[in-house]
């Protein structure tokens, strides 16, 4: 079974394509996040390196023990990927703050057929969560992030009992 390529799990609402279809800084904006989005589902995290600065901060996964920098995000994207490896992103909103800023209200959904995730293994369930993502570019490359999910509530998807 081939996997589905990054960029067809990617799912803009159609306000968020209306967005793309202008030349404005914020449709800019938006196609950087969008690249940035591709490259983190990618089986091979390598191709984050092109999509981040080299001192970039992902504020919420150093909230929770992961290493600093990219290299901490690459590590924690390793780890989902392996575990949900269909990950769809739908894109419901989108809003900005000049011409750096960017926040957008996303709605996850993916399988955990995959590696052990959080600690527990993987049994076919189904998850959906949404995520408040926050980020902050520079020349086109993530530099700041500050994502907001419930990550109680993604355990306790994991954890619950197959329908």
């Amino acid at each position: 079974m081939t996997a589905t390529p990054a960029s067809q799990r990617i799912e803009p609402s159609s306000a968020v394509r209306a967005i793309l279809e202008t030349d404005t800084p914020e449709s800019q904006l938006l196609r950087h996040y969008l690249r940035f989005t591709e490259a983190i589902l990618a089986p091979d995290p390598a191709g984050i390196d092109g999509v981040v600065t080299p001192d970039a901060r992902f504020h919420e996964l150093e909230a929770i023990g992961y290493p600093p920098g990219p290299e901490g995000f690459k590590l924690f994207r390793r780890q989902v990927n392996a575990a949900i490896p269909d990950e769809h992103v739908f894109i419901t909103a989108v809003r900005f703050e000049g011409e750096d800023i960017i926040e957008a209200d996303l709605v996850i959904s993916a399988t955990h057929t995959g590696e052990e995730f959080m600690g527990i293994p993987a049994a076919g369930r189904k998850i959906r969560f949404d995520v408040g993502a926050r980020g902050r570019f520079v020349n086109g490359k993530m530099a700041e992030r500050w994502d907001r999910a419930n990550f109680e509530d993604i355990r306790r998807q994991l954890t619950s009992p197959i329908q």
